[in-house]
């Protein structure tokens, strides 16, 4: 399987939306994969809402090639492409298995609770069930309050420090790095450590093992730090550090989460949110890091 500069378009020209709700109890989750443009994303709906209505039914859905229609890969990775390989994932979403056997997850506010009953009610959408899915066996989940790569809030671990500690108790094998919501509202309100250093801060400590990074989005906040604008930029930076580290896949969540995913805030996850969230990423590490 691939692991290289996939894009996807989640946005179609409306009569392959109506095939789509007409075909989705049977269509197949296909990977021919293209960029989509800005105009599309504010007018038309995406993959990712059906989904948030139709819950796991997309992701496992097998591949049918007889099927009408060409759907996009629900997950964007973006990174350099490997020379020679093609550029698409052939295996149906649901199931994509990962050769990594142990995950880290690294992540602050917006992953706390999402392994526990009082988060997540049903169990089987918890983080360590979902990663297990794929074929993770041991799974560390390693989240703070206001954590980012560089500030620290009232004396806790920030990202860094919390990679140091996973380190030092021998974890090693494959990380997933749930952060940048916060670092990039600290640099919107005049950080002077920019995006860039702050994910080299991070990735020099992982030389060698794999890494997975989600985007980050917000929707509609009421702390001006955390607009969207804010969260694009730090994307940016992380899709310029896919050039810098091979080791480095950028799964393009902030494609694929929804509005209704959040609490009021914005930017935090609701139940349904924090459920879709934690399937996409265990499927998004396996199409990063396949068997």
């Amino acid at each position: 399987m691939t692991t290289g500069n996939w894009n996807r378009t989640a946005r179609r020209h409306s009569t392959w939306r109506r095939r789509v709700v007409a075909s989705v109890s049977t269509v197949g989750v296909a990977a021919a994969l293209a960029t989509a443009s800005t105009g599309q994303a504010a007018a038309e709906p995406t993959i990712g809402e059906l989904m948030d209505s139709a819950g796991s039914v997309l992701q496992e859905l097998p591949i049918d090639p007889n099927g009408s229609i060409d759907l996009s890969s629900l997950f964007n990775l973006l990174g350099p492409q490997t020379p020679g390989t093609p550029g698409t994932p052939k295996t149906p979403t649901g199931e994509r298995r990962t050769s990594c056997t142990q995950v880290v997850q690294i992540g602050d506010s917006t992953s706390i609770g999402i392994d526990s009953a009082s988060k997540v009610s049903v169990e089987g959408d918890r983080l360590t069930p979902q990663y297990q899915r794929v074929g993770v066996e041991r799974v560390t989940l390693d989240a703070g309050g206001g954590r980012s790569i560089v500030e620290k809030v009232d004396g806790e671990p920030n990202a860094v420090d919390a990679i140091d500690s996973q380190l030092a108790r021998g974890n090693r094998g494959c990380w997933v790095i749930a952060t940048g919501v916060n670092d990039a509202a600290n640099i919107a309100v005049g950080s002077k450590v920019k995006a860039d250093e702050r994910i080299d801060r991070v990735m020099k400590k992982l030389d060698g093992q794999n890494v997975l990074w989600p985007t980050v989005m917000t929707s509609d906040p009421s702390n001006a730090a955390y607009a969207p604008k804010n969260m694009t930029a730090f994307n940016d930076a992380l899709k310029r550090a896919a050039a810098r580290y091979p080791n480095l896949k950028i799964y393009d969540f902030a494609a694929e989460s929804q509005p209704s995913w959040h609490t009021d805030d914005g930017i935090h996850f609701n139940a349904t949110g924090t459920a879709q969230r934690n399937r996409l990423f265990a499927t998004a590490l396996a199409t990063a890091f396949g068997d």
